[in-house]
Formats: C-alpha cells, sequence, structure tokens
C-alpha cells in the first residue's frame, strides 16, 4: 500500500495549502443536461468552494481547462475491490477512469474491517458504501459469504453486522424463505437497508413486501414478470438447494426454454410495483456480455495486464471450458435483459450503474464501467439517463437533495474533465483529460501513469 501511495504522489499535483481554480470549463448539469460555458470551479481540500462565470483571476493556483467539459465524478455501484490484494490495481483504474466512488458489495468479513479504516485515509481510494460480506444459505456460494440457515440465526448475524458498522446487508442466492424474512425483518428493525440477489426460493415481490432497497444483476426480474418461469426457477433451486445459483439456472436450458416467448409487455405490472416502491437496480448488464462471450474481447490483448496473472489464467481457463449451448442460453438472457432497460427507465424504476468487478470474467475494473453505460445507451436510454445512473443516482440513493447540483458549493470536489461531452454521445467518457479526487488534480499524463501503477501491482496480487 505504501509503494502505491507513494507513486501516486509522485505522479499527481497533491492537496494544495491553497485553493485551486480550473477556469474556462464548460460545466454540465447532469440533473437536466443543461451546459454553463466558460466557467470556473474552485475547490479547496476536497470541497468545491466557488463556481461560476469565468472573470476576474482569484488567488490561488489555477489550471487552464478551455475546450473541456466537466462533470461530477463517476460510480461504480457494485464492486468487490477488497479482497486478494485486489484494491492494489483496482483504485488506480478507478481513479484513471474517472471513477472517484464505488459500492462493495460483499468482501470477507477481516479484509473489510481492517481495509475501511485505511480506504478513509488512501489519497488513491475512491469513496467506498461498504456492504456486509454475502449473507447466504448453507453452504453459501462464495468463500467470502457467511451463512445463514433460519430465522433466528439471521437475526443474530444482522445484530453483529450492524455493530460492525456496515452501511447494508447483502443478501444472496440459497437463503430459505425463514431465513430471508429473519435477515430482513431484524435488518428493519435496526434500519440497515437490504441489498442484493433475490433468494432463488422467493420473488422479485417477496423482496418488495420485505422493504429491500436495491437488486442487484436484475436476479429474477424477467423471470418474476411471469409466474410459470419463475416456478421454473423456483423448482430447479427446490432440487438442489445448496447447489444452486443465480447464474447457472439463469443459463440452464430449462429456464431458457420457458422464457423463449419472453415479452417485455408482461414485466409491466412488476415495473411499476419496483417503482412504486423505489426499488433500485444494478444491472450489471457488463458483467453477463462478458461472461457468455464465446471467445476474449477485442481488448484483452491490451489490457490484460490489469489483471493478476492469476486472474489472467482463470479466464483464460474459463472460456475454454464454457459450453456453447450455456453460453447460447446466456446470450438469450442477455438480449431480455438489454429489452428491459428502457421498459424499467420509463416505469420510473430507478438504476444505479454497476459492473461487478471483481474476478469475473473480462470485466476490467475502470473500463467496465464506460462499457457498462454504452450498453444502457444501446439498450435506449439517451446519454444523459446513462451519465446520470453513475453520477446523480448514486447520489440519490445516498440521500442527496436532489435540488442542489452536484457541483455546487459545498459538495465534494470529485470532478472529471473531457474534451467532449458525454451527456451529448456517451463514448465521450473515453476523452478523460483530468480528474479531482480527495483535493488532488491529476493531469492526463498524471492517470497515464496511474495505469502503469495499476498494471505493476497486478502483477504481484491474487486471485
Amino acid at each position: 500500500m505504501a509503494l502505491m501511495i507513494g507513486a501516486v504522489v509522485a505522479n499527481s499535483q497533491p492537496a494544495s495549502a491553497e485553493p485551486t481554480t480550473i477556469d474556462h470549463v464548460t460545466i454540465v448539469n447532469v440533473e437536466d443536461g443543461t451546459r454553463f460555458a466558460d466557467h470556473s470551479i474552485t475547490f479547496d481540500g476536497d470541497r468545491i468552494t466557488s463556481v461560476g462565470p469565468t472573470l476576474a483571476r482569484r488567488a490561488g493556483r489555477h489550471i487552464d481547462g478551455k475546450g473541456l467539459f466537466v462533470i461530477p465524478g463517476l460510480w461504480d455501484m457494485h464492486v468487490h475491490s477488497h479482497r486478494e490484494r485486489r484494491w492494489t490495481y483496482h483504485y488506480p483504474l478507478f481513479r484513471a477512469f474517472g471513477i472517484t466512488g464505488v459500492r462493495d458489495a460483499g468482501s470477507h468479513l477481516g479484509s473489510a474491517l481492517a481495509l475501511r479504516e485505511k480506504a478513509k485515509t488512501d489519497p488513491l481510494a475512491p469513496r467506498v458504501i461498504w456492504g456486509t460480506p454475502v449473507v447466504d444459505g448453507a453452504p453459501q456460494v462464495n468463500s467470502f459469504g457467511l451463512s445463514a440457515e433460519d430465522a433466528t440465526s439471521g437475526r443474530y448475524l444482522v445484530r453483529e453486522l450492524h455493530r460492525q458498522g456496515f452501511d447494508f446487508l447483502k443478501v444472496y442466492d440459497r437463503l430459505s424463505p425463514g431465513a430471508y424474512v429473519g435477515l430482513t425483518s431484524e435488518a428493519r428493525r435496526l434500519g440497515m437497508p437490504v441489498e442484493g440477489h433475490v433468494p432463488l426460493a422467493l420473488s422479485p415481490d417477496d423482496a418488495i413486501a420485505a422493504g429491500q432497497r436495491l437488486i442487484d444483476h436484475l436476479t429474477l426480474i424477467a423471470e418474476g414478470c411471469s409466474p410459470r418461469s419463475l416456478s421454473v426457477v423456483q423448482r430447479k433451486n427446490a432440487e438442489d438447494p445448496r447447489e444452486s445459483d443465480s447464474l447457472s439456472i439463469l443459463m440452464s436450458n430449462e429456464v431458457s426454454s420457458e422464457m423463449a416467448d419472453f415479452d417485455v409487455r408482461s414485466c409491466r405490472s412488476l415495473l411499476e410495483r419496483l417503482a412504486r416502491a423505489h426499488v433500485w437496480q444494478v444491472p450489471t448488464l457488463v458483467q453477463l456480455e462478458s461472461f457468455v462471450r464465446s471467445e476474449p474481447p477485442a481488448v484483452w490483448p491490451a489490457r490484460r495486464d490489469y489483471v493478476s496473472p492469476g486472474v489472467q489464467a482463470d479466464w483464460e481457463t474459463q472460456a475454454k471450458e464454457a459450453e456453447p449451448e450455456a453460453l447460447a442460453n446466456g446470450r438469450r438472457m442477455f438480449d431480455i435483459q438489454m429489452s428491459l432497460l428502457k421498459p424499467m427507465a420509463d416505469a420510473g424504476v430507478p438504476i444505479l450503474a454497476g459492473t461487478d468487478t471483481s474476478n469475473e470474467i473480462w470485466v476490467f475494473a475502470g473500463y467496465s464501467l464506460h462499457r457498462e453505460l454504452e450498453l444502457f445507451v444501446r439498450a435506449g436510454l439517451s446519454p444523459l439517463q446513462a451519465l446520470q445512473t453513475a453520477t446523480l443516482n448514486p447520489r440519490i440513493y445516498a440521500g442527496h437533495n436532489r435540488g442542489r447540483p452536484l457541483l455546487s458549493i459545498g459538495e465534494r470536489a470529485d470532478i472529471v474533465l473531457l474534451a467532449n461531452d458525454p451527456s451529448a454521445n456517451i463514448d465521450n467518457l473515453a476523452t478523460i483529460r483530468g480528474v479531482v479526487a480527495r483535493g488532488m488534480y491529476y493531469d492526463r499524463a498524471s492517470l497515464d501513469a496511474l495505469l502503469l501503477d495499476a498494471k505493476r501491482h497486478a502483477k504481484t496480487a491474487g486471485k
């Protein structure tokens, strides 16, 4: 960790004792898409202290931003960065791709507790919303998970995790109905948000009734639009609940066959219920798109060194051993999930951008968030709507007052500078020229240096 911090400070302009002003930029208001040309934005430490037209030169350090567009820092709302030393290469990649905040959706308990404090002072760390280790049935799907076998153990586990200070409770596939009720009722009593998968023995409506705040990966959303499809999922889960997981069931022949005649119009009622209950969705389309590839993506040769050698080997082995029929089933489900996105947005279901950055095949830290937003646009969202899922919506999720601009006096100085406007064309996210985070300004050369740091640290990280 110390080596990484030293490299970062050497390659960036550290927090200054005096204010820093970026002049002559166009500020993009991500709430409504309005643009404010020839403006200046001043930050002092990690807070914005002034925003307005570029006029007389203010005191302090100045950066010429002529021709650049400014947006708030991006958020990746589904990562698993805090185990196997992934943070050593994820952090520089997040910063280089303009990601200044993440929602960590589960790690080993010890790692999370140790790294929560370190992340508060690490100048390269994004802002982190910390989820509990995954709480699953028995045995749990993930090695870093915890098990709740019934309502009593569920209630006890929630009390302990709440005492540890986690921001939300992460629930998973194999939970029994009884354990889920115990977990969610105790979490509700303690005021601890419940997020994660819809357990395979249940339904999206059960999650709504339990007050689950967020659903990851659109778990059971498409299947939940049809009682027949949902019954197939629940039957397959009941056949062997100790071995089932949402991805393998989603890619099974039985579910794929049942979903062959999927009509997105059948989801209208469920989407309306999700919208009324304000249940956030983190689709992670890029994760499923990557998982069902029959061959490595075109970017693999250029980006392979941004993951550890162990992860590289795992991905290549996984690609070779993938079953063509399962991949074809998965691609059909990916198309279904893509077809859901615009109706979901039109119905008022709140959406957040996330990637499942961890060791998921072909999902690269940083880059994959840009790809997720590209997929949102391909699915029918406007560039501005897509951008909101990674800027405005995460702040609303965290309690931000929607009537207050994100780039205004007193707000966090999490800022991305770009050569072209991503609210006009989402591909313009590839034109990042600078980032401000934690009181530090990174120009393009500094961001490129972070990419090199990421490669260096990936070499020594685990899987």
